[in-house]
């Protein structure tokens, strides 16, 4: 029986419809893997473009604010304080004179146990030398807690610097505590200045 014109049409439309029905061809698929190169290019050179890792900079501003705080309030107590640091994270000790041993600070808020997000790492400097940080763990008696910085009740305190990094990029950021209690965050090449400058002044 013939086939009209319009019967013909309707099938060879089924027909192309029922061959995308069953997948992408190897032309879409490589155009949809080439738009999403393009993308993650476009993303990585904003990210330069803009300055870099921002949750870096969030950990670094607020290590900043805990200690501005935490050197208020060992100010107010008139009770040295302490920060202890490994590359995950930081926690904050409290000096008991009575007892002559450093407590660690559980139950305060402002300075509970902070651990940085996946992916950043910390390093502690101490007089321009990196300072070697074990993974921090609960007091005992046999082996009590000791932190690498010290506040004083004065409000003075040991010069440090603490060091962020991300593993397989240049973004670094450091915290710089001075003697006089004040704080600073320094960027990428500023970091690197600096230790430069420091090693050029103390150089007779």
């Amino acid at each position: 029986m013939p086939t009209s014109a319009t019967g013909t049409s309707s099938s060879r439309a089924r027909g192309r419809a029922g061959r995308r029905a069953s997948g992408f061809t190897l032309l879409e698929v490589l155009v949809v893997v080439v738009i999403i190169g393009i993308i993650a290019s476009m993303a990585a050179v904003s990210t330069r473009v803009l300055g870099g890792d921002h949750e870096m900079d969030q950990e670094a501003k607020r290590l900043v604010a805990v200690l501005g705080q935490a050197r208020e309030e060992a100010m107010l107590q008139g009770r040295d304080l302490g920060l202890r640091i490994d590359a995950r994270g930081y926690d904050f000790l409290l000096y008991d004179g009575r007892n002559e041993r450093w407590d660690l600070a559980a139950d305060d808020p402002l300075l509970r146990e902070r651990t940085l997000p996946e992916g950043l790492e910390a390093a502690l400097w101490l007089e321009s030398r990196p300072v070697p940080l074990p993974a921090r763990a609960a007091p005992t008696e046999r082996t009590p807690a000791s932190p690498q910085v010290v506040v004083l009740a004065s409000g003075d305190l040991v010069p440090f610097e603490v060091r962020l990094a991300r593993a397989g990029t240049k973004e670094l950021r450091a915290i710089h505590g001075r003697t006089e209690g004040k704080f600073e965050v320094l960027k990428n090449d500023d970091v690197e200045r600096r230790c430069w400058f420091v090693l050029a002044s103390a150089t007779p």
